[in-house]
């Protein structure tokens, strides 16, 4: 932060922020939601990693300022697409403070893993070299009044909204410099210069006095309600007070300009009493901005220009008007004209246009992939009631064993409609086929469940981390619980347990209808002379004239069941076949751009009504006709049954029935396990991306527990050591006695070179001699009565190869027997 030469002109500093890797989180997150789109988007990563880069050394100019709402821009675009949270993308983003980057709080910082703390800090630091491009400008000329007040405005607008719209939606502020207390101090604080800005360029343009009065007046306004925010803010050990009272300053400087320009109105209008009574309170108020400003702005001359207008002015009223001077709170106020506003942020920028703009907002894809569950949920229900229809209706023919009752007249040959179906079964594979199906259906559900025991295990082994090292560290560890963090991970892998153990029942009623209907399936498996061996022989019946009349009506009517199945088929393929998805999803998206009250809901139900109302109603009638058609059937089976004559053969009309219901049960089974296979694999690949994105979020975390631990050890390792605790006095007492009994130290050799070891130090022996490289003589130990084998100490050892030979010594070493003084022989007793 900096305040301009003599203009008083405040400026706030950029926050400076840490690198951050983007490109590897984003394109894992792209790789999973837009697989198809991966390599697109890798270059608008590359992009966006790249503006990054260049925020992070950000010119104090317009080109600077530029870079940074173009990355701003780009990280709010993208926001509803690429959500960088910690659920999510996790990226944690870390910035310094602004305001305390000199001072003994030096290293103050914020980190969070979400786009909305990086974007605070980006516009932040947009507002910040806004209002250095603004403080640099020569405010003698035009052009320099003219940018000074548009980037004064386009700061406060910056600062207005990071406090209105993105602070607030915070959990938490990480550094001072975003509370919401200090981003209202420098959203008005930079209304206020603007306007003085504005006030200069109208002087400077010759304005009316009446102008320039309301000017100034709004500016004294501005900067007196900066002082009252900026007075409640504490950021000790920064300029912010030295700030506050320059705003006091102006506050008056501005207040006395609009006196004055006020004066210059009265004196045109012969009001001699109040010109007299602005100029006074004019320097009054100007002379406490000369006081309070401390030489930050130029207020000195326009002080004495007051003070010559004023001593004219009371010349001219003693001398020819006479006129009374009022009171300055019995006169009117000052008009105000606040020209200065803060500047929206722009969400546009020539030469902009997002990276991403390919994908699908989120808030489309999750309307989209609703509308997908919905229509999935309706079609689920209409298909069903097909199916159940279907069921109803095969079971009706097979307890009236139709229509292989009206084929076997004759008792002896098969049905036409049996060989039929047995060649069908061949054809699909028969029991064989089945039996595949059926031991393939395990090894996809355990692989399932593998994944997903395997993924909750991982989730449930860092929470367990997350809260030991909580424990350990206490208010320290000062990052988000993981228990926040993963219970929607958590509800998802509980989600997907719920669908595996319904999966698994599921199949164990498949199981069970497979085992009832075996031997029906295994019959119609094998090959027609088979069929034939396994059907018993019946005898011929005979028939009435109004049994044959039933039996053509029975042959119609098994034509038309036909003809209603088929129908049932081309129905259920209509409905699987969807192909809507790009329609509603263009649909939402135009929702999306043109509304404000995004109603997804509404759309989705009236598409649905739309799409799949006309083959809702052909549901509907099937059904009717189905109902219709049993009921003529049943009719006209009773009269066959009625009027057959001859043998009968129960035994032979049974397995009938049962192959019949062998071959329906063979069908449903199919499509069963194929359906069951299918959903088996897709939700590998759904499982198998949950796994990818838990394993993504275990890797962010752990890289942000590391940080944590390092800059809290870094922290523990520069604490200052504790303070040595005072030794008892009698050490000291000890300590003073020896050191006035010993003489005086020799002192220290300028080298220590060569010198002899000293002597280690034990109680009952006090070395005095000096201690090398200049440290302070020894005097610490108590001296206790010396044991009698300390009477002879063992001569010096000779010295090694390569030093000098015995009887030759450096400066400051002594042959054996002699000693410096301060020092003496083995055996001499240095006790008092």
């Amino acid at each position: 932060m900096s305040v301009g030469a003599m203009t008083g002109m405040i400026a706030i500093d950029p926050k400076k922020g840490d690198r951050a890797n983007l490109h590897r989180p984003l394109m894992t997150f792209i790789m999973g939601a837009f697989p198809e789109q991966q390599e697109e988007m890798s270059l608008g990563v590359d992009d966006v990693s790249k503006m990054r880069e260049k925020i992070l050394a950000v010119e104090k100019s317009e080109k600077g300022a530029e870079q940074l709402l173009r990355y701003y821009l780009q990280m709010s675009a993208m926001d509803c697409k690429l959500p960088i949270n910690e659920n999510q993308i996790h990226v944690t983003f870390t910035w310094y403070d602004s305001f305390y980057k000199d001072s003994v709080f030096s290293g103050k910082r914020g980190s969070a893993a979400n786009s909305l703390y990086e974007r605070s800090c980006v516009l932040f630091n947009y507002a910040a070299v806004s209002s250095q491009i603004a403080a640099s400008q020569n405010l003698d000329t035009d052009d320099g009044l003219k940018i000074a007040a548009k980037y004064f405005q386009v700061a406060s607008g910056a600062f207005a909204q990071l406090r209105d719209k993105l602070v607030p939606t915070m959990q938490k502020v990480p550094t001072p410099d975003l509370s919401p207390e200090v981003l209202a101090s420098l959203t008005t604080l930079m209304q206020a210069q603007a306007q003085e800005c504005i006030y200069i360029k109208a002087v400077a343009d010759k304005m009316k006095e009446k102008v320039t009065c309301r000017l100034a007046g709004s500016a004294a306004d501005f900067y007196g309600d900066a002082y009252k925010a900026m007075s409640n803010v504490n950021l000790k050990g920064t300029n912010w007070d030295k700030w506050t009272a320059i705003c006091l300053a102006k506050q008056n400087y501005m207040s006395g300009l609009s006196e004055y320009y006020q004066s210059l109105n009265a004196k045109a209008s012969k009001a001699i009493g109040e010109e007299l009574a602005r100029l006074t309170e004019a320097h009054k108020l100007l002379g406490d901005a000369v006081k309070q400003s401390a030489g930050s702005f130029e207020c000195k001359d326009i002080l004495s220009k007051v003070d010559r207008a004023q001593a004219a002015a009371k010349k001219d009223n003693e001398f020819i008007y006479h006129e009374r001077v009022p009171n300055i709170s019995d006169l009117p106020a000052v008009g105000r004209a606040p020209v200065a506003k803060p500047t929206p942020v722009a969400t546009e920028l020539e030469g902009w246009s997002d990276v991403f703009n390919k994908l699908v907002p989120l808030n489309v894809q999750q309307a989209a992939t609703m509308y997908a569950s919905r229509k999935d949920h309706l079609i689920h229900l209409e298909i069903t009631k097909l199916r159940e229809a279907t069921n109803q209706l095969n079971n009706a023919m097979n307890q009236m064993n139709l229509p292989a009752a009206i084929e076997d007249l004759g008792g002896k040959e098969i049905p036409v409609s049996l060989i039929e179906k047995s060649g069908d079964v061949r054809t699909k594979g028969g029991l064989m086929s089945l039996r595949q199906s059926f031991d393939e259906l395990p090894q996809l559900l355990q692989r399932n469940e593998e994944i997903i025991t395997e993924t909750l295990k991982e989730l449930n082994a860092e929470e367990a981390s997350d809260k030991h090292l909580r424990g350990t560290f206490g208010a320290k560890w000062n990052r988000t619980k993981s228990e926040d963090l993963t219970k929607s991970f958590k509800d998802q892998g509980d989600k997907y347990q719920s669908i595996l153990t319904n999966a698994r029942n599921a199949d164990k009623i498949v199981r069970e209808k497979f085992e009832t209907n075996i031997r029906a399936i295994d019959i119609l498996s094998k090959d027609e002379s088979t069929l034939i061996d396994s059907i018993p022989v019946g005898g011929a019946q005979s028939l009435s004239g109004q049994g044959q009349k039933a039996v053509a009506s029975l042959k119609s009517f098994m034509d038309q069941i036909k003809l209603l199945k088929g129908e049932r088929d081309a129905l259920e393929q209509k409905f699987k076949a969807g192909g809507d998805t790009e329609e509603i999803i263009e649909k939402f998206s135009q929702l999306n751009t043109e509304s404000n009250l995004f109603n997804d809901e509404g759309l989705s139900t009236e598409h649905l009504e739309k799409t799949y109302g006309p083959q809702q109603a052909a549901v509907v009638d099937s059904v009717r006709q189905q109902d219709e058609l049993i009921a003529k059937i049943t009719c006209a089976n009773d009269e066959f049954v009625q009027s057959k004559t001859g043998a009968t053969s129960d035994p032979r009309s049974e397995m009938m029935s049962e192959l019949a219901q062998g071959y329906d049960a063979f069908i449903e089974l199919m499509s069963n396990l194929a359906e069951g296979t299918k959903f088996y694999n897709n939700l590998t690949k759904i499982l198998t991306t949950y796994q990818s994105n838990v394993n993504d979020f275990i890797l962010a975390r752990n890289t942000e527990k590391e940080d944590l631990m390092k800059s809290l050890q870094g922290s523990l390792a520069n604490k200052a050591p504790p303070t040595r605790p005072d030794p008892p006095q009698f050490h000291q007492q000890a300590a003073q006695s020896s050191a006035a009994a010993a003489p005086p130290a020799a002192a220290a050799p300028s080298s220590p070179v060569y010198s002899t070891p000293a002597p280690r130090p034990t109680p009952g022996y006090q070395p005095s001699y000096s201690m090398p490289y200049g440290m302070p003589a020894y005097s610490g130990y108590y001296t206790y009565p010396q044991p009698a084998e300390y009477g002879n100490y063992p001569p010096t050892a000779p010295n090694p190869p390569g030093q000098h030979p015995p009887g030759q010594y450096p400066p400051g070493q002594h042959p054996p027997g002699q000693y410096p003084p301060g020092q003496h022989p083995p055996g001499h007793n240095t006790r008092p």
